[in-house]
């Protein structure tokens, strides 16, 4: 796929048709950064997008130590080379102005940036709190709708063993 290629009136790119009984031919998807070819490329890296369930697999391009862009594996038995928008643009939101880098905890009412022990000691001296003063059904999970079953169940498995039968020991 050229990276050009209008994927706001055409979402999922070219059709690739193909006769019963055959193989779904692959499809090489590649979406790299303004001005970029491939040749630009440092290294491609090995990934599967976690955007959501099915784990597409691709490379993505790093140049100077940053990611430039992504491409499909069309060797991948799943997606055959083949990106969808979140594949394909997702990647942009790494380099974005507005991506927090460091965390950020409140301090007299204002958020200010915060080393990652800090940040987690926080969180779980909340937990704890919470889980004393109100019990287990005071936790919740939000995730992805996107989770393969297995993932649900063990999502469960901590909710309901992990912290459903949870009790702060003497």
């Amino acid at each position: 796929m050229d990276s050009s290629a209008d994927r706001i009136t055409d979402v999922w790119g070219e059709r690739t048709p193909y006769a019963p009984g055959t193989r779904w031919p692959s499809r090489t998807d590649t979406h790299l950064a303004a001005g970029l070819g491939e040749r630009d490329v440092e290294r491609w890296v090995q990934a599967a997008s976690l955007l959501h369930s099915n784990g597409d697999a691709m490379d993505v391009a790093v140049r100077e130590g940053r990611i430039v862009g992504v491409r499909g594996r069309a060797a991948d038995r799943v997606n055959r080379g083949r990106l969808g928008p979140k594949d394909l643009y997702g990647r942009q939101a790494n380099a974005s102005p507005d991506r927090l880098t460091r965390p950020l905890v409140r301090e007299d009412g204002l958020l200010v940036e915060s080393d990652w022990d800090t940040a987690m000691n926080r969180i779980t001296a909340h937990i704890l709190h919470l889980l004393d003063e109100r019990g287990p059904g005071s936790i919740g999970f939000y995730t992805t709708g996107r989770l393969f079953l297995e993932e649900y169940y063990t999502l469960a498995v901590l909710a309901r063993a992990g912290i459903g039968t949870w009790r702060r020991s003497s």
